[in-house]
């Protein structure tokens, strides 16, 4: 399985960007975050489906602008996006999209796609929040998005046991320009095994042009006995 996740700055960016570099990356799964959330969003997502020649199964306005868009050839049961708990005083609404896949190479696994705030103790919460519900569905589980907080750090950590960082030596991802810092990731967990994890070879200009974060391209498969 080739999953994509990417933030894609809620697309005030080029959406033909958006589309070149999703399309190169050939991806079977793709975790957005900052997809389309507002009033609206239904209309934008189709237009996003169209340019990328995906569709999405979980996303919208109760998402917390994530989504989760799959390949015509995957198969896509139990499905939902949802809003985590954020204060009054914050203007921007959190969430994730979760979904149960099947992949004829992969088996069935669960995906979701997060964002967590920029409040370290939020950030705990709600990977704590989203973690219960994907360990709920029972199978092998990843967890794919804009961390905003350094790998290593406890936004990370927090959802250990059931997904982890597969490879630690990763490359930053934020900013665009000039990247320094990695705050985005895949994370996978038991029964999985990832055999490549890069920002998909994605051209440079066409990531600039769409977005301040480069994506990460995971090639995931069952562990081996």
């Amino acid at each position: 399985m080739r999953l994509l996740s990417w933030n894609i700055r809620d697309l005030l960016g080029d959406p033909l960007a958006v589309h070149r570099v999703v399309r190169a990356a050939a991806p079977d799964v793709v975790c957005f975050q900052e997809a389309p959330r507002r009033p609206g969003s239904a209309l934008r997502l189709r237009l996003l489906e169209r340019g990328t020649g995906l569709r999405c199964v979980a996303g919208g306005r109760r998402s917390g602008g994530t989504a989760l868009f799959v390949a015509p050839a995957v198969q896509a049961g139990w499905a939902r996006a949802f809003r985590l708990p954020v204060p009054g005083r914050l203007s921007r609404t959190r969430g994730a999209s979760v979904a149960e896949l099947y992949l004829p190479d992969t088996g069935s696994l669960v995906v979701a796609s997060v964002h967590l705030p920029l409040q370290p103790e939020l950030r705990l919460r709600h990977a704590e929040l989203a973690a219960r519900v994907v360990a709920w569905r029972g199978l092998p589980a990843v967890v794919a998005g804009d961390l905003n907080e350094p790998a290593g750090s406890p936004a990370w950590r927090a959802w250990e046991p059931l997904v982890s960082d597969p490879w630690p030596t990763a490359g930053p991802s934020y900013p665009a320009r000039g990247p320094h810092r990695r705050i985005d990731a895949v994370l996978t967990g038991a029964g999985l095994r990832v055999t490549r994890y890069d920002d998909a070879g994605a051209d440079p200009d066409d990531v600039r042009r769409a977005s301040d974060h480069w994506p990460v391209l995971a090639e995931i498969e069952p562990a081996r006995p």
